[in-house]
């Protein structure tokens, strides 16, 4: 019995890790979407963003101001105080590169 419990909580956390997102964040822009969206969150780097100026092209990095990082719910940079860690999410559409 102590073995079918620990196979299924090893198969429940296996499934989770493998449903993670684990990229950079950075948009395709292959999408009107993601152009109305305009800046998404760079989820290796809190100091930076991705931003899509034109459709079918690759989101370029912005730096965030010092002293200041990416809140992908404010759609905004913000002081740390006011920073807070958000789970990264796959973008609607990923570059070919």
């Amino acid at each position: 019995m102590k073995l079918q419990l620990a196979l299924c909580a090893l198969l429940v956390v296996s499934c989770g890790l493998a449903q993670a997102y684990s990229g950079n964040g950075r948009p395709g822009c292959k999408t009107e979407a993601e152009l109305e969206i305009g800046v998404f969150r760079n989820d290796w780097d809190p100091t930076a963003y991705w931003k899509c100026e034109a459709l079918n092209k690759a989101g370029v990095e912005v730096r965030c101001p010092s002293d200041t990082g990416f809140m992908e719910s404010l759609k905004n940079c913000v002081a740390w105080e006011e920073w807070e860690w958000e789970t990264p999410v796959a973008p609607l559409s990923e570059p070919d590169e």
